[in-house]
This record gives structure tokens, sequence and C-alpha cells, in this order.
């Protein structure tokens, strides 16, 4: 329903940038997206940085308003995600091999040390996120209208975008299935234990600003190379952002899946049950972000001037 909604937005846009005028020599492009994915957030960290890089595609339509200005929608379908600990970290304690991370005393069951590159929260999460986007470009050299000659057009890019997302992450138990955070409340976002955290909405806007490249290749078609960051108004792509909150009282409300992913310390170390204490910091409370790098390919449409008779 969310998708449709977005195609919706897209294609409704689309015809506005349709309807201006070609008597000033205005043309139209229209093409692929494909990108290379970067979340910020709470779970970006410099030892996942190379695990957290996911995937996206889309499409565009671009309307050249002058030859310095133009106006573009998209509509994106993307991968995001982040971790606390890198899959070798996760495995390793899985299969209980603690050694290379902590020293144990097991005399009173307590963790004296840990590598410093481990993050004690072992939080982690993945979202599919679908994003419209209507945004206006500025070339800072002329465009070369109905030229076949190479050149590149160096650009920067600024707008609005709609995106939904949803964040999910896997059961310790080793079972495959990725489970809806939000529906767990992991933060106890509105329950009846915390009344004065309230349930984030999935649906956001935000900005997108950027810098990108145009080539022509010819008469028909140019190649795009862009970088584009996503100002969010959500600390919840990730869904971690308050304080931690009591697992029973969540247990309680969902069942016994949900009070694992409110707190999964002790899944690195038996011995880390209970750490965090309810009150304790979960997140930083800063907005969280997004990123896309990638390449375009369009199409360009040329006005059709109607013989006079």
């Amino acid at each position: 329903m969310k998708s449709r909604c977005l195609c919706g937005l897209f294609y409704a846009f689309a015809a506005f940038l349709g309807s201006f005028s070609t008597s000033l020599g205005q043309f139209s492009e229209y093409g692929s997206n494909i990108y290379s994915t970067m979340y910020i957030g709470d779970l970006t960290h410099q030892n996942t940085f190379i695990y957290s890089i996911r995937a996206g595609v889309g499409a565009h339509f671009r309307r050249h308003l002058t030859r310095n200005l133009s106006i573009r929608s998209d509509i994106n379908l993307a991968r995001i995600s982040g971790s606390d600990n890198s899959p070798y970290v996760r495995s390793q304690t899985r299969l209980g091999r603690y050694s290379e991370f902590f020293v144990v005393n097991d005399a009173q069951q307590l963790i004296s040390s840990y590598d410093p590159n481990i993050y004690l929260r072992n939080l982690s999460f993945r979202s599919i996120l679908s994003e419209a986007t209507f945004i206006f470009e500025w070339k800072f050299r002329e465009l070369m209208i109905n030229s076949s000659q190479p050149r590149a057009n160096f650009y920067f890019f600024g707008g609005a975008s709609v995106f939904y997302f949803n964040p999910e992450a896997q059961s310790d138990s080793g079972d495959l299935k990725w489970f809806p955070l939000k529906t767990f409340t992991t933060e106890g976002q509105g329950t009846v234990f915390y009344p004065d955290v309230k349930s984030y909405r999935s649906t956001q806007i935000a900005v997108p600003l950027g810098l990108g490249v145009r080539w022509t290749l010819n008469k028909f078609y140019r190649f795009s190379t862009e970088l584009g960051y996503r100002i969010t108004f959500t600390d919840y792509l990730d869904d971690v952002s308050g304080k931690y909150v009591d697992p029973l009282k969540i247990v309680g409300t969902h069942g016994n899946r949900a009070g694992e992913f409110v707190d999964r310390s002790s899944q690195l170390h038996p011995y880390l049950a209970g750490y965090f204490k309810e009150g304790s910091p979960r997140g930083s409370r800063g907005n969280d972000a997004y990123l896309f790098l990638g390449f375009s390919i369009s199409r360009v449409i040329y006005p059709y001037n109607c013989p006079k008779f």
C-alpha cells in the first residue's frame, strides 16, 4: 500500500513537470538509477562500516526549465542496515568463543574487560526503504542542447522527499525469519508502562541534498553520477533512540520474542545479562540519516513542434 502511494506521488509530479510549456525549447528526460546506500545513525561504527553498505534502484523524470535549472522527480527502492558488531563477532560469540573478546571473572560472574571494538548493546537492523523525491538541480555549466559532443556538467541539488521504512532484525535462535522491530515496541513506545514514549511513524519526510556530474553521451542519452544525502527528522531508522526499558514488561505485552530485541547484550556473553539497567541510554536521540551514491542513465525527449497550417 505504501509503495502504491509513493508511485502515485511520483507519477502525479511527473505529470506536473510535463505540463510546462515547451515554447522556450524546454525538454525532458527519463531514466533509471542504481545506488549503493549507507545509513548513518546509532548503529554506524567504524568496525562495521563495510558491512552496512547496501544497494538500491530507482527511476527518474527530469524537466529542464532553463539551460541551468532543472526539476526532477525520483522514486527509489533501497535497503539500509546497521550493526554494533561485525558478522565475525556475532558468529564467534554465538559459538561460545568468548576469549577473543572478553576477560571473564567466573567467580563473580562478571566481564572484567572487553575488546574496545566490541559494542555491548549488540543491536542490529535492516530496512527496506522506499522513497519519492522532488528536487531542483542547478548546473554550473551550460547544458548543450541538441548536441552530440561529449561534455561534463557539474550540478548540485536540493528539495524534499517522502520515504517509508520498517526496521527488522533476526533472532539469535538461528531462525532465519526477520521480525519487524516497531511492533515489539523495544523502547516501550505507546505502552502503558512508558506513556511518555511515543510511537514513531514509518512514513517520514526528508531533505535531499547533493552533488553530481552529468555527461552528454550523444544527442539522446545522458549519464550521471551523484552523491545524495538525506536529512531526516526521525531517530528511529534503526529502531534505536532513547532509553532501555524493562524486558519483562515488554514480554508481558508482546511475548517472549519481543523481550529478546529490547536488550541483546547477553547474546555476546551470558554474564552481560542485566548489564544495561532500565532507564540507561540505548541511543543518542540525534536524528538518523542515509545517503545514496550511484549512477543514472537518461533518455532525452525533445519537444515536438506541430506544423502550422
